[in-house]
């Protein structure tokens, strides 16, 4: 029955591995119990899910023989209102983000090994969203549509209680992506003396699908217990650089010059990093059934750089003045070190527990580079749940809300530039400046079994 379950669990995991927005950007949660205290769960990590929290937290699991599973779903949707202006400042139509939201879950379990090791393997996604806005609306330039990418981390990994007061743990990752994007470049050829980055007569749809199935990682995690009422709890995880080839399909302009215009080639090469992450947290336990943590995360964005895309010998063909190479695209990302402080409390009352959480996380993204591809901005992260807690089990639910700051972006600050990749330079116009509006909702169920 319990290899039916875990079965079942894993083909839902399969058919749901959730999408992520390309660059990475995600709230600072890692499932629903950490969504519960608003991300702070870092000391007081101590269930299968550790592996993704703090993998020290997995040495509280020991016990030869000893298992622990856990399978949570959670529902993701971010809202944008986008309002763009021109050069001169004058508005343009508003768009709105298309995307319903899509489901994250998380799969996990863990066995004890002796009386001081235990082993853990799981899989998840990160709490991030992605967007779909039209083809034809005056946000194309910046991005159109991440909603058929697919993102999630297979991880494996291990503790050992050093003492009974220090737990270390490590994981090791595999990243696996399967990209699918899509985004309007301008058309303007070389031979052209001048090109209105307006006309939509020169817009070229670009559709990127790429699969990567290898793209490694990992943490490091400790706790250190001074008593049964104090924790300290750190991890470190490893950057990903998620790289591969994958086929890019060309739509051509409706200019007539483009009428008789042939593509050659049908492969890109898309290339990002999602940043190294740090963790700490102190959880204190004033009495038996009440846990209070306070913790901070720093997700260092100022080391990835730019997100590019490179064409392999794809070229437009037949066109006079031709044949017209696919230069490099190249969404440059001169990311800032975003902080994360939060606060979380427990408590557990006999057969049940209840939490609630507040983060604060400061904007990865400067002024000027927030476009619809990449809405980030300084957030108020809450989060609360609860459920069913007793011979083993935990089953629960936690909802959270973040609210982004409104952004501005003028045209003076404008540094998300038009792509024209058959032109060198490759870049024309600024093309995100306008007023970001957004929020995040989610929402999850929490399934947990020691035994």
């Amino acid at each position: 029955m319990l290899g039916a379950v875990i079965r079942t669990a894993f083909v839902a995991f399969a058919l749901a591995a959730t999408s992520a927005r390309a660059d990475g950007l995600a709230l600072p949660v890692q499932g629903v119990r950490s969504l519960e205290r608003a991300g702070a769960l870092v000391a007081g990590a101590e269930d299968a899910d550790s592996l993704w929290q703090n993998p020290a937290g997995l040495a509280l699991l020991h016990g030869d023989g000893k298992r622990a599973l856990i399978f949570d779903a959670a529902y993701v949707y971010q809202t944008v209102d986008y309002a763009p202006v021109d050069a001169t400042g004058g508005a343009l139509p508003a768009v709105t983000n298309l995307q319903p939201g899509h489901p994250v879950p998380t799969l996990a379990g863990a066995l004890g090994i002796g009386e001081r090791l235990v082993i853990a393997a799981g899989m998840t996604a990160p709490y991030g969203a992605f967007h779909r806005f039209a083809t034809d609306g005056p946000e194309r330039h910046a991005s159109v549509d991440t909603s058929g990418s697919q993102y999630f981390v297979i991880t494996a990994g291990a503790a050992y209680r050093v003492t009974d007061h220090l737990r270390v743990g490590a994981t090791v990752q595999d990243v696996v992506s399967r990209l699918s994007q899509t985004v309007v470049v301008s058309a303007c050829t070389p031979t052209a003396a001048a090109c209105d980055p307006t006309d939509a007569s020169l817009d070229l749809a670009l559709d990127i699908a790429q699969t990567d199935y290898f793209a490694p990682a990992g943490s490091l995690g400790l706790q250190y217990s001074w008593s049964p009422r104090a924790t300290f709890g750190a991890m470190v995880q490893s950057p990903v650089r998620i790289s591969g080839t994958g086929d890019l399909t060309v739509h051509l302009p409706s200019a007539t010059q483009f009428d008789s215009a042939t593509v050659t080639g049908s492969q890109a090469a898309l290339a990002f990093t999602l940043p190294p992450i740090v963790r700490a947290g102190l959880e204190l336990r004033p009495r038996a059934d009440l846990r209070i943590e306070a913790a901070l995360e720093i997700d260092l964005w100022s080391v990835p750089g730019a997100l590019t895309l490179t064409p392999d010998h794809v070229q437009l063909d037949n066109i006079a003045g031709g044949p017209y190479p696919l230069g490099e695209i190249a969404f440059a990302r001169h990311g800032e070190t975003s902080f994360a402080p939060s606060l979380g409390v427990e408590w557990h009352p006999p057969d049940m527990m209840f939490g609630a959480g507040y983060a604060y996380q400061t904007s990865a993204t400067p002024t000027g580079e927030v476009s619809v591809r990449t809405v980030d901005a300084a957030k108020h992260v809450l989060g609360f749940g609860g459920g069913y807690e007793a011979s083993g089990w935990q089953i629960g639910a936690a909802v959270g809300l973040a609210f982004l700051a409104d952004v501005t972006v003028s045209p003076q600050e404008a540094l998300v530039l038009q792509q024209a990749p058959l032109r060198d330079p490759t870049t024309t116009v600024p093309v995100n400046a306008g007023r970001y509006r957004s929020t995040y909702v989610v929402g999850g169920l929490r399934f947990a079994r020691r035994f």
